[in-house]
C-alpha cells in the first residue's frame, strides 16, 4: 500500500519550469536572430526609420541567458533545490535584458516575456520549498 502526499503548489512548480524552458527556447532563438540580425530598425509614425543600433553583443547576452534558463528549467523539473533558486534569478536577468534593446522596438513582445518571466518567479519563489524536493 503506497502513501499518497500531496504537495501544495506543485501544478505553480510545474507551470513554473514549462515556462521557463519554453522562454529559455524563445530566448535562446532571439538570441540568435540578433546576432545574425546586426542591427534593429524601427518605423516612426512619421514614417521615420529608426536604426535602434548594433544588436550583436546584446544577442549573445539573451542567447546565454535562454541556455541557462532551459539548464534551470529541467533542473527544476527534475526536483532540484539549486535549479529553483538559479531559475529565480535567469528569469530575473531575463526580464532586465528585454528593457534595453527590445521595448522599444518590440513592446509586446516584451511584455510577453516579462510576464512569463514574472510568473515563473512566482512560482518558484512561492512554492518551491524544500517539501517540494522532498516530494
Amino acid at each position: 500500500m503506497t502513501q499518497e502526499r500531496t504537495v501544495e503548489g506543485v501544478g505553480w512548480i510545474l507551470y513554473a519550469s514549462i515556462m521557463l524552458v519554453i522562454v529559455g527556447a524563445l530566448n535562446f532563438f532571439q538570441g540568435m536572430l540578433l546576432i545574425a540580425q546586426d542591427e534593429i530598425y524601427v518605423t516612426g509614425p512619421d514614417a521615420s526609420v529608426v536604426v535602434i543600433g548594433d544588436t550583436t553583443t546584446w544577442g549573445w547576452i539573451i542567447l546565454i541567458i535562454g541556455v541557462l534558463e532551459l539548464l534551470a528549467g529541467f533542473g527544476v523539473i527534475y526536483g532540484q533545490q539549486w535549479a529553483r533558486w538559479f531559475g529565480i534569478i535567469i528569469a530575473s536577468l531575463a526580464i532586465i535584458g528585454q528593457f534595453p534593446v527590445f521595448f522599444g522596438a518590440h513592446p509586446l513582445w516584451s511584455l510577453v516575456v516579462i510576464l512569463l518571466c514574472a510568473f515563473v518567479i512566482y512560482g518558484l519563489a512561492a512554492y518551491g520549498g524544500r517539501d517540494f524536493a522532498d516530494s
